[in-house]
This record gives C-alpha cells, sequence and structure tokens, in this order.
C-alpha cells in the first residue's frame, strides 16, 4: 500500500490553483524528484501535501490517515518538512534546531524527556552535525545549516520526509553531501524520501523515480532512464540539451547542447 497517496489534488493560493488533478502514489521508503521549470508548481505540491495551503482539492492519504483531517501532531508524527534554505533569522544553536523536531510531536511546553535527548543525539549523528550542536546557525555555512535542518526533520521521527530544493544555494561539494545523506536515510532508516529539485542531473543521481511538472500538471514520471530524454526536457523546459551516460553509474547526465539556446528555456516568474 502506498505511504502516500495523492488523488485529484489541486492547490494554489488567494489567486488561485498552481496545480491542477494531480494523482500520484509514493511507495514507503521510495526516493522521489519532483521536478520542473520555475512556477511549474513543485513547491506547491510538496507544501499542499502536507496541508500547509488552505486553497486546496482533492484527498491526500498518508499511511491509511487524510492529511486534511489530521491534527497537527498526529500529522507531524507522519509527515516531516524540510524547507528551502534560507538566511537565520533567530540565533538558535544546532542542538536547539534539532530539538524542535520532538516539539512538532509533542508540545512546545512539555519538557524534554530522556526518548527525545536520545532522537536528537540520533538524528545529529546521522547527519553528522553533532559536533556543531552548540554553534549558532549565523556560524554555519549553507551546507551545515542544510544538514542542520534536515537533523531536525530526522528527530521528528516521521516516515516521510519532504524537502522542497534542498540543493538550493548550495555549491556541488554540500549538494552532494547532503544528497547522500538523504539516501543513507532511505537505505539505513527506511525513509521515504520526496524532494522538489530544480538539479536534473542531481535528482537523477539518488531518486529511484522522477516525476516532471509542466503548467502545474504531470507530464513524465518513471525512472532516470525512462524519463530523462532530449525531447522530454525540450517539451517541459524549452531546452536543448546533450544527455550522456555517466561512465561509473550509467545514469544520464545533461548538458546544455553547445550553441543552442531557446527563449522559452528562460526561468519565468511565478511561484516554484
Amino acid at each position: 500500500m502506498a505511504i502516500l497517496d495523492i488523488k485529484d489534488l489541486s492547490a494554489g493560493y488567494d489567486d488561485g490553483f498552481v496545480i491542477h488533478d494531480i494523482s500520484l502514489a509514493i511507495e514507503p521508503g521510495e526516493f522521489v524528484a519532483i521536478l520542473g521549470r520555475n512556477g511549474s508548481g513543485k513547491s506547491t505540491l510538496i507544501k499542499a501535501v502536507q496541508n500547509l495551503l488552505g486553497n486546496v482539492r482533492g484527498r491526500v492519504v498518508c499511511d491509511g490517515d487524510d492529511v486534511f483531517r489530521m491534527s497537527p501532531r498526529r500529522l507531524a508524527a507522519k509527515i516531516a518538512y524540510v524547507p528551502q534554505l534560507a538566511e537565520p533569522i533567530f540565533e538558535y544553536a544546532v542542538e536547539e534546531i534539532v530539538l524542535m523536531g520532538r516539539f512538532a510531536r509533542q508540545g512546545r511546553l512539555e519538557k524534554a524527556s530522556p526518548a527525545d535527548s536520545a532522537a536528537v543525539d540520533e538524528a545529529m549523528r546521522l547527519t553528522e552535525v553533532g559536533s556543531l550542536k552548540a554553534k549558532r546557525l549565523s556560524q554555519l555555512s549553507g551546507g551545515e545549516r542544510q544538514r542542520a535542518f534536515i537533523a531536525r526533520a530526522l528527530a521528528q521521527d516521521a516516515p516521510v520526509l519532504l524537502l522542497d530544493e534542498p540543493s538550493l544555494h548550495l555549491d556541488i561539494s554540500y549538494q552532494v553531501e547532503v544528497y547522500g545523506i538523504l539516501k543513507g536515510l532511505q537505505k539505513n532508516k527506511g525513509k521515504t524520501i520526496v524532494a522538489a529539485e530544480h538539479n536534473i542531473t542531481l535528482a537523477a543521481a539518488y531518486a529511484e523515480r522522477l516525476i516532471f511538472l509542466k503548467s502545474g500538471a504531470v507530464a513524465a514520471e518513471g525512472a532516470p532512464g525512462e524519463t530523462i530524454s532530449a525531447a522530454n526536457i525540450r517539451e517541459i523546459f524549452g531546452a536543448e540539451v546533450d544527455i550522456r551516460e555517466n561512465i561509473r553509474t550509467g545514469l544520464p547526465e545533461i548538458s546544455l547542447a553547445a550553441g543552442e539556446t531557446s527563449q522559452r528555456a528562460r526561468p519565468r516568474d511565478g511561484r516554484a
């Protein structure tokens, strides 16, 4: 049975729907990447699935329960969320950030229990931020901050992790580091990973299934080798690309075709 079952989901903001009639089934322990150009609905889908938007229509079932009928605490026990990386506003220490993952399950007024402390320690170990636990967010690099927020989601102890552009604003070494951690959580902890992502080649290296959105609807879906084609990229992104097979992994890699540009390839304004 799918751990995340999305039926005819439409969602958006005050000015209408951004995604339209999306139906998807995510299996337990699966690593799925949601891809598409700016404004295609990636972030909107991630937010709608966890009931963060008021303007929704359709049904989302997580682990047998209707997401739109669950209490926040019940939902937090099933889905953990890592938002887009942003500059820190409050000067929390890393350990405090990770402990917030336990608040989502148990409430802000409850004192941390030994079980909470153990979950925080384990989350920091798995994301390799234990040595940073006393540092403030402003003292961390982008990659270190992203690992801290993944640790917070992991401390929440939910079976599903939703991430919105986890590689955004990170250099290539941190992108690989973050995705390596996510892959380890999938393989070693059985977590279901669903990530909105802009980097197709990066997503193909770690996710078993890619879902491409165009204009708020599913345009292509399947394994990287099935969905990453010059025709699909041209249709979905409006870009001419060269696709090569990675000699080590056998997975497809994308580069812009030499000398080829497209007016349609330019990002448009709008919500992602």
